[in-house]
Order: C-alpha cells, then sequence, then structure tokens
C-alpha cells in the first residue's frame, strides 16, 4: 500500500483530501447545531462555511491542474480527475437543482 501511494503525485493525494474536508466541514456543520445561539455556534458556522468553499474552489483548481498535466494520458488518470472534482460537481449540480425548483 504504501509503495502504491508514493508514485502518487501531489495533485493526485490532493483530491482524495479535497472530499475529506469538505465532508468535515459539513460535519461540523451540523455538530454546533446544539449550539445555536452561543460563540461556538457563531464561529462554527463561519468556519465550517469558509473550509466548505475553499475545499470547492480547492477542488476546481485541482482539478484544473490534473487535466492540464495529464492531458496527453487523459484516459489513464480519468478516475482521479472525476475524483478531484467530486466537490465541485456536488455544488454546481445541487446549485441547478435549486435553480430548477424556483423556476417552475
Amino acid at each position: 500500500m504504501n509503495a502504491k501511494l508514493q508514485n502518487i503525485n501531489w495533485t493526485k493525494k490532493s483530491g482524495i483530501l479535497i472530499i475529506g474536508i469538505c465532508l468535515s466541514a459539513m460535519a461540523l456543520k451540523y455538530l454546533v447545531q446544539p449550539y445555536r445561539g452561543t460563540w461556538i455556534y457563531q464561529y462554527g458556522s463561519m468556519i465550517s462555511l469558509l473550509v466548505f468553499y475553499g475545499g470547492i474552489l480547492w477542488s476546481l483548481i485541482n482539478t484544473i491542474l490534473l487535466i492540464s498535466k495529464h492531458k496527453t494520458e487523459l484516459k489513464n488518470n480519468l478516475i482521479w480527475i472525476c475524483l478531484s472534482a467530486i466537490p465541485f460537481l456536488y455544488v454546481g449540480i445541487m446549485m441547478a437543482i435549486a435553480m430548477n425548483q424556483t423556476i417552475e
């Protein structure tokens, strides 16, 4: 397992890290809900939003870096590109659904 991870460059490793950061930010948002009205909720909610949207931005940048770095081997690295794009695609799809609901 360790030998496999040594052959992976930092852009591929950060694709996994991005998903973990976004999931932990979403978990933090729900963990501070019982403390509504206190400073824990106020700061925890703000930190959660900043980390989540920072992860989304990082996801977009990392996906663009992976695509530009592996233009010739796009088929071989498609799983890493999709893995890195999951948080960005999640927000994009949720926004499209929300916009569609308000139009109708």
